[in-house]
């Protein structure tokens, strides 16, 4: 009991540690110090204790830009539940006004309508046994699913918020969200609340004054959560057909025949995209998940091997790749892999 009081580390300990930890840019071990230096702080250590939030506040925010950047390295990729999760983390650390409204807009942009990810919920779970990632299907990653409780920010007018929810869908689609008008943003809003009643009859009304592959993308993803997966897949058709490059329903349509078990015909889709130049490194890592779904491993190795060599998808490639060289008995070759493209995650 003597020795346990003699030894007991104070505030000034952890402050230390907080501090060197933060110079060092190791961001989760400064702030777990600092926390435990804020809890020892003594009511008259004013001093101390104003130093200990403010580096606090320095954590939180730099593991928030660390989250947003990992999340937007999983978007390339294509991993929604990386992305969910990473810019979950950076709104919850984060400080900063700024860095808190960029996470809100990234999850909702990926509740909406950024891309879907082409793995059914039947999938492996071998991407669940590394790294706690895996491929999401439509209902799990929620980018055709609104979201649950989910109340609009108060602090931000409609148009703001539409404005944050559309900038980081990729290419030139913010701008063309942007350009669809007052109509097609109010119907955006309602769909982002999970109010599709309403939303839908204001998207067919735009739809009367001609065709647009956004819009009809929009009905799509309705369709899809009122289960009208034929009406869906016939939308996103349509939708190619009016603009072959849009990318959204390319994704949602390799999705849609993924969770359907037509495996041949997404990865015919995904060969289509890869072709036309749509999402290349995206694509080569979706052939490998897509064929991980099918059964066909060394399709799978093979397609994410390739993906290995390219800096977008390396990480979520390395990912994959590594529980199959565990199961084949690969262990230096894994953990080559572990080491080159996992360090730092944080």
């Amino acid at each position: 009991m003597f020795f346990g009081k003699l030894f007991k580390k104070n505030h000034s300990h952890y402050l230390t540690q907080a501090g060197k930890h933060l110079a060092a840019e190791r961001f989760a071990d400064a702030r777990f110090d600092f926390l435990e230096a804020l809890k020892r702080c003594p009511g008259d250590a004013v001093s101390d204790e104003r130093e200990i939030r403010a580096g606090l506040n320095a954590a939180g925010d730099s593991l928030g830009l660390l989250n947003l950047q990992e999340g937007e390295h999983a978007l390339q990729a294509v991993d929604l539940v990386k992305a969910f999760d990473h810019f979950t983390l950076a709104g919850e650390l984060a400080v900063d006004e700024k860095i808190k409204v960029a996470a809100r807009a990234k999850l909702a942009s990926l509740q909406q309508s950024s891309a879907a990810a082409p793995i059914p919920s039947q999938g492996p779970s071998a991407h669940k046994a590394h790294g706690g990632s895996s491929c999401a299907s439509c209902k799990d990653a929620g980018s055709h699913q609104p979201a649950e409780q989910n109340q609009p920010d108060s602090n931000l007018s409609e148009e703001d918020r539409f404005f944050l929810m559309i900038q980081p869908l990729q290419g030139d689609l913010a701008a063309r969200y942007a350009a669809l008008g007052e109509k097609f943003a109010t119907a955006y809003l309602l769909v982002h609340d999970g109010n599709d009643t309403d939303a839908l009859p204001i998207l067919r009304e735009i739809l009367t004054s001609g065709d647009n592959d956004i819009v009809i993308y929009e009905v799509a993803l309705i369709m899809y959560r009122a289960g009208q997966l034929h009406e869906c897949e016939a939308l996103l058709n349509r939708s190619l057909s009016i603009n072959p490059g849009n990318s959204m329903s390319y994704l949602a349509l390799v999705q849609l025949r993924a969770e359907t078990g037509r495996y041949a015909e997404a990865i015919a889709t995904v060969d289509l995209m890869m072709g036309l130049g749509i999402m290349p490194d995206q694509g080569q890592l979706m052939l490998g998940e897509l064929q991980e779904a099918a059964g066909n491993e060394a399709a799978a190795f093979e397609a994410f091997t390739v993906a290995l060599a390219l800096p977008a998808v390396a990480r979520s490639a390395a990912e994959r790749l590594i529980p199959m060289l565990d199961k084949q008995g690969r262990l230096d070759e894994a953990k080559f892999l572990a080491k080159r493209y996992l360090k730092g995650c944080c």
